[in-house]
């Protein structure tokens, strides 16, 4: 996987100097504005093209610092033919002196040749075979069986850990934690400890993904994904983060499809029996 980051600026020297002036100097720093762009091209391993374009800016009229951020994402194939395309926009307002966003650990700063594990989550390898016998069907995951598990280390107010795997081989698909109340619930949610701790994580930025709550994305690898609901994620849980591996999740609805032929065959094969067995009797 090659990227290539073009045009940045320091965001974050930025929100250092106006993290640092009080009300002495705030008259100098009205209407007082920096932007960045970003951009970066990757190939991935199927040789499709991920092309993804920031914008960011912050102002400030004095007393109070506005941060937005506006991110544009296209997949295109070898061919250059566009696959999908999706644009999300960030906004936060704080006072002079307060801190905003703290940005994920660069990709610039770290070793090029050390990608960001993505393959496991909660001490859980997606694709790793689980032979659980108490599996239960879950509505919502029609081709997912879920068990319950307890990592080595678990979050602190989280309740329940679960997997879900495929039908037929056990093999891990997704991982979920949740907790039936609220984790720390505050006014911000885009600055929740979970949020930050997940961006530095991953090295990559939360992208709100629900107008009604607090449900943020992490597009962690080009097919895996990383969730947060901080708050309403369910019936039975407030908080839940979830992680899964599409391709896993793919395999699943393959096996399932073979569980339902494989089904009818066998409902067939004894109804012909049946058949066969009474005409012996008359």
């Amino acid at each position: 996987m090659k990227t290539k980051y073009i045009e940045t600026c320091g965001l974050a020297l930025a929100l250092t100097l106006l993290a640092g002036c009080g009300a002495a100097n705030a008259a100098e720093q009205k209407d007082m504005s920096t932007k960045t762009a970003e951009s970066s091209v990757t190939t991935n391993d199927n040789g499709s093209v991920s092309r993804t374009f920031v914008e960011s800016s912050v102002t400030t009229n004095g007393n109070l610092v506005t941060e937005r951020r506006r991110e544009t994402r296209t997949n295109m194939d070898s061919a250059g033919n566009i696959l999908e395309t999706s644009t999300s926009e960030y906004a936060q307002s704080y006072n002079v002196g307060d801190t905003g966003w703290k940005l994920p650990a660069s990709k610039l700063d770290t070793d090029s040749d050390k990608p960001v594990p993505t393959d496991a989550f909660m001490g859980l390898k997606f694709g790793d075979v689980l032979n659980e016998t108490n599996t239960v069907r879950e509505a919502g995951e029609p081709s997912l069986l879920r068990v319950a598990f307890k990592p080595k280390k678990g979050l602190n107010g989280f309740d329940d850990y679960y997997a879900y795997i495929t039908p037929k081989t056990h093999k891990v698909a997704k991982i979920c934690a949740c907790a039936k109340d609220a984790v720390e619930p505050g006014g911000s949610w885009r600055r929740h400890y979970l949020i930050e701790a997940l961006e530095k994580r991953y090295s990559t930025w939360a992208r709100l993904i629900s107008y009604r709550r607090p449900y943020y994305a992490f597009d962690v690898a080009p097919d895996r994904t990383v969730t947060v609901c901080l708050a309403g994620a369910s019936q039975d849980y407030q908080t839940v983060i979830s992680a899964w591996d599409d391709t896993i999740v793919q395999l699943a609805d393959k096996e399932q499809d073979e569980l339902r032929i494989e089904a009818r065959k066998a409902a067939k094969d004894r109804r012909e029996q049946q058949v066969k067995d009474a005409a012996d009797v008359f």
